[in-house]
């Protein structure tokens, strides 16, 4: 009951604490009034939204905050590495090896396991708020659920139009190459034709849900496409792709690590947090 209490001082509101310490909101409030019988005093001024701290509720807070703070410090030093809770990420693959797995010795030092899963931002979303997984890599123009999720800028990534070298530059107007695309809807092109033309982009010929796999199949003359420019950086120094068009302002994503609100503030996540987006 004092650390449902204390979780509820200090974020000010029984949902959000429900959601922190992985307990329904009936069940909070049950605890929040077996503890207000006990005390004989009220411990919260109930506000439209969320709770203040009535005198008694201060007072209180104020006598077993850093008691219960040093419990718990005091087991999570007892608590093996191997006993710790594994994160569970989600990411497209290409974000994943880019953008992610560079970044978790430290964590992984730290005895902390991670399993990952490879998907689209759509799906990996939606799996996320299922409490499936505890964070995914999403992408602002995948249309995420943000008013459900807390999120922190990771990345940013510029789209560029490629083609195999020696194919001439693209124009939309009487152009009839056929292009490729990790998914039938194109994200990527659909966001660059309108930014650059103001229509949508010609449907694809072929699609992989691997974007470096779009990248090699470009290169290997299957057609043209949009693409991160750090995917397709390598074989543009290399000589096997070419950019097809420049446009006068660069075209560009916003990358996103998120987990479902309320669960930024448990410690592996809020963890995991900081060491990937720290260089962002």
């Amino acid at each position: 009951m004092l650390r449902t209490f204390l979780c509820v001082y200090r974020c000010g509101g029984v949902a959000k604490a429900a959601g922190l310490l992985g307990l329904s909101q009936p069940a909070v409030s049950r605890h929040l009034k077996a503890l207000e019988g006990a005390t004989g005093r009220a411990l919260f001024n109930r506000l439209g939204r969320g709770v203040s701290p009535t005198q008694a509720g201060d007072l209180l807070a104020a006598q077993i905050a850093t008691h219960l703070d040093a419990l718990e410090d005091a087991v999570d030093t007892l608590v093996p590495s191997s006993m710790k809770a594994p994160i569970l990420l989600g990411a497209p693959g290409d974000l994943l090896s880019v953008h992610v797995l560079p970044k978790l010795a430290p964590l992984l030092a730290q005895g902390v396991d991670v399993h990952c899963r490879i998907g689209l931002s759509p799906e990996l979303a939606q799996t996320l708020l299922h409490d499936e997984l505890d964070l995914v890599v999403v992408t602002k123009i995948e249309h995420a659920p943000t008013r459900q999720l807390h999120l922190r800028h990771l990345c940013e990534e510029e789209f560029v139009l490629v083609g195999r070298t020696g194919e001439a530059p693209y124009g939309p107007e009487d152009d009839t190459r056929r292009f490729i695309g990790y998914s039938p809807a194109m994200p990527m092109a659909r966001r660059y034709f309108r930014m650059c033309w103001g229509i949508e982009p010609p449907a694809p010929a072929l699609t992989v849900a691997d974007l470096r796999t779009v990248v090699a199949a470009v290169a290997a003359g299957a057609g043209l496409s949009v693409v991160p420019r750090y995917l397709a950086q390598e074989d543009l120094n290399a000589g096997r792709l070419s950019v097809l068009h420049t446009p006068l302002t660069p075209v560009s994503n916003s990358i996103y690590l998120a987990t479902r609100r309320g669960r930024e503030h448990l410690p592996q996540i809020k963890a995991t947090f900081e060491l990937l987006c720290q260089a962002a």
